[in-house]
Formats: structure tokens, C-alpha cells, sequence
């Protein structure tokens, strides 16, 4: 399942970065409550071997009605009543055989999401029955129905479903829990003009025409846990690819197949590229990716028939500077790494989500090379060490939660990803992919757990790995690294101090054990390389040299986990912005010298933004002169415009927007609003960069890019996202006006940011605008009321208090509950530290008056000493 970066990706290109962001205090938090128990894998009775569903999907009233037959045998006989999970469901008749025709009836009870059945007789140790039984329901989690609507005439009709973490038992009564692998098959009844794609093999299609409808027959014989099951169902059109011998199938509107070959074009090249690395041919019958409207992840990875957001499709203009690669190459990864190896229990779910996540890493080095690699391990870098700076911090495996989804967060993907960067720089590329081929292998089929995966590298390496996987894993945290050197001429001796800083306690290693790199550069960009190992709280490492380097570098590939402060000069930091091999080492010297900020570091920044042969360093070289804001920086950056990579001129532009105030930086934006730009981020980007100036022109410019269309409405939502930075009351209106539902989804989420800022910064205005987002959390609309949490966050107003709450009880969705959750806590923190303000405004008015009161009593006591008139009033 992809969720925090595709979607967070797609938040901060439509120009609202806190629109999909996990939580958004600022400041860390427990991530959970105390009163939160442990939770712990499920018991099973019985064995799940065979799932059938026989189902019907009636559009029109968005309901299924079906048949759901289980063939089980018991865990440990006898065995006399059975308990499915079954949610919102009407239970019609249960029958039980023992591959007997028709079955006998079974008595039943359901209730409380639970379908207990009595056996009409017990059975024993390893004896195998079958349990039909006929339902229905109109799910409201686990079965999506989307279809057009008086707002939204031209929305497809389409039925998807979505398991994952535990909403299968919405659509169909099933063991939903994924310690249990069973094959299944799935007979879905659909409308005649459409098709409907589930897992495995399709065995058979029929057609009735009199009912006008189709039936499609899918079989799947691997083994694979509940909330894996799909169905997806509307009208597509299908594109043929093959991998090897691997059937590989694109579903997607009709008109979107150019689309979609450049969305999923990559897949068959993927396919071969994961066989090989993991040493296991893909093990399913055909890989499908169907791409549906309104889906609430990224994409999900059910077993051989991902379920992919429309989003994804772009057009030729967005290709330039969007691919959906990631997305691809993340859910095919889980066809491995969570479908072929599930995790016992959501606490080691790490080894669904951290695996997939560093494996599309690892597509982007094979695709686009080392550099490319290092910029998507460092987002993922970013993205964990900002949840744990300000949100929470908690370790990799954790069974504390609430619901599982909570766990699906940047520790689980982001952080998990990095730890097996981590495992393979330190066992080396050889053990590191043999490791994994063994731990493949030997669980092939089968639920594992983190000790698993633990006892694959060490019989691999012959290495203990205790200290390795209690500190990264089991524990919280990450090193906090300080840096100095000095160098002592006479010995010709250079001195690297390295101390680790962070707090200690029982939940983070007291000192973590890592080997690392400290690369020594001269003058011309030659480098001698040491690797140490860092064990301790304080260390020095001593190196015998002829003069003092010209630059201390300390991991120059930032493959640790780690915050780092090592202060360095401007000479050090140009020498490794001009000769540093790695692009990320290069793009972290560009950073450090805006802070430095003198008019060499401007210059030397100018010439990486514009020589440098990587689109990151000069991204990063854009943003540092954005940082400096002298009029040499802007100069710089106005020569910047004319980069060709739209990724760099994008980082150009977004940095010009520092420029308040002035007009030049201004009137370069406004000719990029007004002229537009190949790409349609640069473009976008220009459009919030001016509002964020405040120039007077600013307005008419973003009024009339409110009329573009765009790919997912980038440059709509950044002229709303930039109205916002403009603070001009006008745009209240305009964001109340693209609020509404009917409104481009996208458009309404970056409506609802840019209303919450109007209300956090407008005292006059907040009630009024309080009053008009409170029925947004109620909205039909998903994004929508995911957006809203965060938005009553940044206002703080203790009047969304009852809507908030309404969010954390009622919604359907626990990544909105959770965010609900966070918020009447963020707003409650921010209303005690007004009271605790006003509480030390009294106390001190109150001494001011005490005070007061006996300056008067020691003058009368003074007049009195010295025998003058003291006025008695």
C-alpha cells in the first residue's frame, strides 16, 4: 500500500503541503495515548484453506449480494463454533459440509462485526469442512461504489475494493486478519458492459442477456492472507504487455491508454529487474494494474491485481517532470514483500511497507543512476526525521495502536526503507541480496515476523546482528551527530571528533554502533577514504597527513540515519560543492552555504546552480540563494530561470518567491504566469511564488490562473495556495466559492488551506470562516475531510472542538480519526498555554498590585519616620 509519499508528493506539487501529512503538530508527542494496550497476533482455530465468493454488484443501489464458501480445517479439534469477522453485513443463512452438496443449515448469531456459527457437529484435529455463507450488504468500507452525480456528471461508474488493514469483512465474512493464507476464487456478476478483474487467473467468462449482464471466473492457487482479496469492476479498456513469459495488463478508462503506457510503460522492465535482484521469478499468473477513480491510497498491492489511484495518468506535458515509477515499483515490490511474504501482525508490517519503499529506491538506481538513488533515499530521510522531530517517535515494531492504519506512517515506510539501506551498506551488495533471496525463499508462502528476517542475514553473513536490530527496529530514535576536527601541524596529526548528543533512555540506544565513512579531500578534489566504526558517546579518530585537508567530509554518501552538525568554513564547503563525487554530497555543501551566506558562498552557489551536471544540486543550489536574499542571489537566480531541467527551474522559481517586496523577482514570476512554461509544475510553481511576494499585480495574475487546467489541478490549486500567501481578503470568497462540492476535488483541499490560513491570521474574520468549514467535516468527499483536521489545527479555535470529535468517533476512515485525534489535542495544548498566559497575566497584574500597594505603605512609613503630614485618604 502506498500512502505517505505518493499522496504527500502530489500535496506539496498542488501547492498545499500540509494536505496528506501525517499528523501536523509541531512539537513531539507520544504516539500513543497511555491508556493503549499492547496488541497482539490472533489466535486462529481453524485453517483457511479456499475462499469462493459468488457475488453480485448492483450499481444502482450500491449493493452486493453474494456467497462466500470457506473450506477450513481445525487447528486443534474438537472443534464445535467458528468466528468470522463480518462488518455491516446482513447475514441470510449459513450451511456447513463436509463436501456434502448443498450443506446442512448451521445456526448463527451476528453481531458486534462478528458472525459466530454453531457447528451442527464438532470436528477434529485436521478435519476439513466447508462453510457457505449468503449475505449482503451496502458496504461503506471495503467495497467502493463511485458514479456520476449531479455535481460530478462525468465521474465513471465504477466498484473497487480495498483490504487493507483490516476492511475486507465490509464486503464479504472472512477470517480478516493476515496470519491466515488461503487460496481463493472470486465469480463476480457485473453490469454487460463491464469487466471485472480480481486475483490469479481468469478461468471463464459468461453472459446473460436476458439480465444483461457479464459474469468473469477469477482463480488464484498461491496462498495469500484476506485483505489481499480484490475486485474491480467498470468499464476499461485493457492493454497487453508480457515479462518473460508473465502476462502483464494495464486497465483504464477508455481514451486513457496513452496514459497509461506512460504511467505503467516501465512495469515489464520492473518485473525482470525484481526477479533478478531477489533471485524469484514473479510468482503469479499475470501482474494487472487497474487504474480507478477515486481511490483512497496511492495504490494497493492485492496479490497479482494491483488497484492503482487514476491519478497516476498523466499526460505528455506532466511526463516531463512526473513519473508514476515510484508507485509502480513500490506496489509490484509487495507482489514479493507482502503478498509472497505477509507479516505475521500489523507490529512487523515493516516488512510489507519498509521493503517496498526501499525497493522502488532501488528501481530508481537501476532506471536513473546513483544520484537519482541518493535524492530518493534522502526524501526518505526527510520525510521520517520530520514525523519524529514533529510529531511522534516510537520504534519500527510496535504493537501499541489503536487501529492499524495508524501504524502506516513514515517509521513503517520511510525509516524501514532506510535500515535496509543501512543492512546493505554494511553487508555489502553480494550478502546483502543473498540474504534476501534466503529470507525469500525460506518463508516463501508463509507469515513472517522481523527475527525472521534477522536469522536469514546472519546465516547469510555468519554476522551477529542482535545490536543491529535492537537499536534501529526495536528501539526509537536515530544518532544526533556532532562533528570538529582540527589538525596539529607539528605532528602532522588530523584530529576527528565525533560525539553523539541525543537524550538517552530505555527506548533509544544509549550510543548507536555503526560503521561509517570520514573521506578526507585536498585542494584539487582527491580523496582519501577511512572507514571507522562509531560505538561510542564521544570518539576521536586520529589520521597521520602531510598538511590539514582542505574539507572533513563525514558519510559523504549520507547513508546513515542520523542528524548531523558539523560545522565547517566556506572554504571547505566550496571545495565539496565544486569536487564532491556524489550529487548529494555536492547539494548538502550548496545548502550549508546559504546559510553562510557571504557574497563567496553566493557566488560559488551561482556557479553550481548553473554548471552543476546533477538537476538536484542545482535545485538545492537554487533554494540556498533563495535563502541568502541579497540582490546578487536574486541576479543569480533570474539567470536560473533558463535551466532546462524543469525540476532545477521549478527550485528556481519556488525560490524567487523569498523575494518580498521586490519588484524584480515580482515581474520574473508574473511573465512566467503569464507566458506559462513547458512544464506544468514550473508553472504552478510561478503562480504561488507571486502570491508569496505580495506584489500588487499578484492578484489579477493568480485570479486568472484559477482558469487553468492542468494535471490534478496543479496550477489551479497553487493560485488558491497563493492567494493564501497573498493575504488579500478578496480571496476568502474565492475559496469559499471552490470549496464546494462539485468543485475539481483538489481544488476544494487546497480551498480548504487556504481558508484556515485566512482564519488563523484574520481575528475579524475567524468565526465567520469557522462557521463555513464546520459542515466540511461531514463532507462526502475524502480528501476533503482529510484536509479538514489539519486545518482546524492551524486555526485553533476551540469552537471546531465538536466537529473534531465528530471526525474521531464516527469517520469511516482511521487515518481521518487519527488526524481528528491529533488536532483536538494540538487545540487543546494550544488552549492550555492561553490559559496558562492568562493565568500568568493575573498572577502578575496581581504582584503589580501588591506591589503597588506597599510602595504606598513604605511611603507612609517614611513620612511618618520623618515626622511629615501623611494624607490619611
Amino acid at each position: 500500500m502506498h500512502k505517505p509519499r505518493f499522496l504527500d508528493q502530489l500535496a506539496m506539487e498542488l501547492g498545499d503541503r500540509d494536505a496528506f501529512s501525517v499528523g501536523f503538530a509541531r512539537g513531539r508527542r507520544a504516539f500513543q495515548p497511555q491508556h493503549v494496550e499492547p496488541k497482539w497476533a490472533r489466535d486462529r482455530d481453524a485453517n483457511i484453506k479456499h475462499i469462493k465468493l459468488e457475488v453480485r454488484l448492483d450499481f444502482d443501489a450500491k449493493k452486493i449480494t453474494g456467497t462466500a464458501t470457506h473450506r477450513l480445517s481445525a487447528i486443534a479439534g474438537p472443534l464445535e463454533r467458528l468466528e468470522f469477522d463480518a462488518t455491516e453485513l446482513e447475514i441470510r443463512a449459513v450451511r456447513a459440509s463436509a463436501f456434502r452438496a448443498g450443506g446442512e443449515p448451521a445456526s448463527f448469531e451476528s453481531c458486534d462485526g462478528k458472525l459466530r456459527i454453531a457447528l451442527p457437529r464438532a470436528i477434529g484435529t485436521g478435519e476439513e469442512i466447508e462453510i457457505a455463507i449468503d449475505y449482503a450488504g451496502q458496504p461503506r468500507r471495503g467495497l467502493y461504489f463511485v458514479g456520476p452525480d449531479p455535481e460530478y456528471p462525468n465521474k465513471p461508474r465504477q466498484a473497487w475494493t480495498q483490504g487493507e488493514d483490516e476492511d475486507s469483512r465490509y464486503w464479504f465474512p472472512c477470517y480478516d486478519y493476515p496470519n491466515n493464507r488461503t487460496t481463493s476464487e472470486i465469480v463476480a456478476t457485473v453490469p454487460e458492459q463491464f469487466t471485472a478483474i480480481s486475483n490469479g487467473a481468469l478461468v471463464g467468462t459468461s453472459s446473460d442477456a436476458t439480465a444483461k449482464t457479464r459474469t468473469f471466473h477469477w482463480r488464484h492457487d498461491v496462498p495469500h492472507s484476506a485483505y489481499l482479496i480484490t475486485l474491480a469492476a467498470g468499464e476499461f479498456a485493457m492493454i497487453e504487455e508480457r515479462a518473460g513469459s508473465v502476462p502483464v495488463t494495464y486497465y483504464v478508462a477508455p481514451g486513457r491508454e496513452d496514459d497509461a503506457r506512460r504511467a505503467f510503460g516501465n512495469t515489464p522492465k520492473m518485473i525482470q529487474f525484481f526477479e533478478r535482484v531477489i533471485g524469484v521469478p514473479y510468482p503469479y499468473a499475470k501482474y494487472a494494474q487497474v487504474a480507478v477513480s477515486d481511490f483512497i491510497f496511492g495504490g494497493m498491492e492485492n496479490t497479482s491485481a494491483t488497484t492503482q489511484t487514476d491519478s497516476t495518468l498523466h499526460d505528455a506535458r506532466a511526463h516531463l517532470d512526473f513519473k508514476s515509477d515510484p508507485l509502480v515499483a513500490h506496489e509490484l515490490a509487495h507482489q514479493w514483500w507482502g503478498d509472497l511474504l505477509t507479516c505475521r501482525d500489523w507490529a512487523h508490517a515493516w516488512l510489507n511497507e519498509g521493503f517496498a519503499t526501499y525497493f522502488e529506491a532501488l528501481w530508481c538506481e537501476e532506471n536513473l543512476g546513483a544520484d537519482e538513488f541518493a535524492w530518493n533515499v534522502r526524501q526518505d530521510r526527510e520525510g521520517y526525521l520530520d514525523e519524529d522531530a514533529n510529531h511522534y517517535r516510537r520504534p519500527i515494531v510496535c504493537n501499541r495502536y489503536r487501529t492499524p492504519i495508524e501504524l502506516f506512517d513514515r517509521h513503517l515506510y520511510e525509516k524501514g526503507s532506510l535500515v535496509l539501506h543501512m543492512i546493505r551498506r554494511v553487508s555489502g551488495d553480494d550478502l546483502f541480496f543473498k540474504s534476501l533471496n534466503l529470507y525469500c525463499t525460506r518463508h516463501r508462502g508463509a507469515n513472517v515476523i522481523t527475527q525472521d528476517l534477522q536469522r536469514a542475514f546472519e546465516d547469510t553473513t555468519g554476522r551477529n546482528l542482535d545490536f543491529f536490530f535492537d537499536q534501529w527496529v526495536y528501539k526509537e530514535g536515530h544518532p544526533e551527530i556532532e562533528v570538529s576536527s582540527s589538525f596539529d601541524d607539528k605532528k602532522k596529526l588530523l584530529s576527528v571528533t565525533v560525539k553523539q548528543t541525543h537524550k538517552t533512555g530505555d527506548t533509544i540506544a544509549s550510543a548507536f554502533s555503526f560503521p561509517v565513512t570520514i573521506a578526507l579531500m585536498d585542494a584539487q578534489g582527491r580523496e582519501t577514504r577511512h572507514r571507522v566504526e562509531i560505538k561510542d558517546r564521544e570518539q576521536v579518530f586520529n589520521f597521520v597527513m602531510d598538511k590539514a585537508p582542505k574539507a572533513v567530509r563525514f558519510d559523504p554518501e549520507h547513508d546513515i540515519l542520523k542528524t548531523l552538525k558539523h560545522k565547517r568554513g566556506r572554504e571547505a564547503l566550496e571545495t565539496e560543492l565544486r569536487h564532491a563525487p556524489e550529487a548529494i554530497g555536492r547539494g548538502a555543501a550548496a545548502r550549508e552555504l546559504g546559510v553562510e551566506g557571504s557574497p563567496q558562498a553566493s557566488a560559488a552557489i551561482r556557479d553550481a546552480m548553473l554548471t552543476d551536471k546533477f538537476w538536484g544540486v542545482q535545485a538545492d543550489a537554487a533554494a540556498a540563494l533563495g535563502t541568502i536574499r541579497t540582490a546578487a542571489a536574486l541576479d543569480a537566480l533570474l539567470e536560473g530561470l533558463k535551466l532546462p531541467h524543469p525540476k532545477a527551474r521549478r527550485a528556481v522559481v519556488r525560490a524567487l518567491g523569498n523575494f518580498r517586496g521586490d519588484a524584480r523577482a515580482a515581474s520574473a514570476l508574473a511573465g512566467i504566469v503569464a507566458t506559462g512554461d513547458a512544464s506544468y509544475f514550473v508553472e504552478a510553481e510561478a503562480v504561488l511564488a507571486l502570491g508569496k511576494t505580495r506584489d500588487e499585480r499578484a492578484f489579477a495574475h493568480l485570479s486568472e490562473a484559477l482558469g487553468r487546467d492542468s494535471y490534478l489541478e496543479v496550477i489551479r490549486t497553487h493560485a488558491i495556495a497563493g492567494m493564501a500567501e497573498l493575504r488579500d481578503e478578496r480571496a476568502i470568497d474565492i475559496a469559499r466559492e471552490f470549496s464546494a462540492y462539485g468543485r475539481p476535488p483538489r481544488a476544494r483541499v487546497a480551498a480548504v488551506g487556504a481558508l484556515a490560513r485566512f482564519a488563523a491570521l484574520k481575528d475579524n474574520r475567524r468565526a465567520e470562516i469557522l462557521d463555513f468549514m464546520t459542515p466540511l467535516a461531514d463532507d462526502r468527499e475524502f480528501m476533503v475531510r482529510m484536509r479538514i483536521p489539519s486545518a482546524f489545527a492551524e486555526i485553533g479555535d476551540p469552537r471546531a472542538l465538536p466537529a473534531l470529535r465528530r471526525l474521531a468517533d464516527r469517520d469511516l476512515d482511521g487515518r481521518v480519526q487519527r488526524h481528528a485525534s491529533d488536532a483536538i489535542a494540538s487545540i487543546g495544548e494550544g488552549r492550555s498555554r492561553v490559559e496558562e498566559g492568562q493565568r500568568l497575566r493575573e498572577d502578575l497584574d496581581k504582584l503589580r498590585d501588591d506591589n503597588k500597594k506597599l510602595q504606598e505603605r513604605l511611603e507612609k512609613v517614611e513620612a511618618l519616620a520623618r515626622d511629615k503630614p501623611v494624607d490619611q485618604g
